[in-house]
């Protein structure tokens, strides 16, 4: 391995390019790992500066996945089946996903059923009788959005979401 690809001065830059990424926001070790890969920084660089920043405490993953969850459920637009993949393609394990989601769902005192309203309220959904058509792009946006699908039938008060009449 070439030392000035290896050495202090490429440990140095590295640091500082993740710390400024780290100033707009929070990232994962595996965000922070991609960038580092693609400006061609070598794997032992890599690993010296994520070591280096979590010894600083400016990456935990742990604390970013809780964080990011309860981000996520606060703005009201996402279900905990979209927050749980957004946290896996952050790099999240799935069950540091799943206890980040678990937690943040109690910090946030997060209610599917409110949420999921909210959703359909803003897009002019909620409080108007919906035709079948209507009926099934509603459900169809609460399930791309990441509920679950007892919600959605709560909330729409119908097992199924497909209008009649399209498979015939």
């Amino acid at each position: 391995m070439d030392t000035e690809q290896d050495g202090p001065e490429a440990v140095q830059r590295a640091t500082e390019a993740c710390l400024r990424l780290l100033a707009v926001r929070a990232r994962s070790r595996h965000e922070l790992r991609l960038y580092l890969t693609r400006k061609k920084f070598s794997i032992p660089v890599q690993d010296q500066v994520l070591e280096k920043l979590q010894g600083f405490g400016y990456v935990d993953d742990a604390r970013f996945a809780r964080e990011r969850a309860a981000s996520l459920l606060q703005k009201g637009r996402l279900g905990p089946q979209a927050v749980l993949h957004r946290l896996e393609a952050h790099g999240l394990g799935a069950e540091e996903a799943r206890e980040a989601l678990a937690a943040a769902t109690g910090a946030v005192d997060f209610d599917s059923l409110a949420a999921a309203r909210q959703v359909l309220e803003r897009r002019g959904m909620l409080g108007r009788r919906l035709d079948a058509k209507e009926h099934a792009r509603a459900g169809r946006l609460l399930l791309s959005r990441g509920f679950s699908e007892e919600v959605v039938q709560r909330l729409l008060g119908e097992p199924s979401l497909d209008p009649p009449g399209l498979d015939d």
